[in-house]
């Protein structure tokens, strides 16, 4: 697993780091046995200010994961940023369970089209 951060307005220290790592080892467990080297992740963290309320701050977690044949995005918004890295983790992992789901589906409909292939060739 291959993971690019970018921090915007905030400094990213090790700790910071370390904790989005072990949310997203979380969030793909979800893949579970469908092997998908190489991922890449690339993460971006950012502080930003509220329009017109100057004094109070709003942090943005944003995930990109790239899989065989899709981009997965995962994106949220909180007042505390490490609320914001565990809603994203959250979003992450719906969004994995779905793309599982759908590769499955698809490499079931291949064979389920192989067997009604044999069966009209036995004919």
């Amino acid at each position: 697993m291959n993971i690019t951060f970018q921090g915007t307005n905030l400094d990213l220290n090790d700790d910071l780091r370390a904790f989005v790592e072990e949310k997203l080892n979380d969030a793909f467990k979800a893949f579970g046995s469908i092997k998908t080297d190489p991922i890449r992740v690339a993460v971006e963290l950012e502080r930003t200010t509220r329009h017109h309320r100057k004094d109070d701050t709003l942090y943005r977690a944003e995930a990109n994961v790239s899989v065989p044949g899709r981009l997965i995005r995962a994106e949220e918004t909180s007042d505390d940023l490490y609320q914001a890295i565990v809603a994203m983790k959250e979003t992450l992992t719906r969004e994995i369970r779905q793309w599982r789901e759908r590769h499955l589906d698809q490499r079931r409909n291949g064979g389920r089209a192989a067997k009604e292939m044999l069966r009209r060739l036995e004919e």
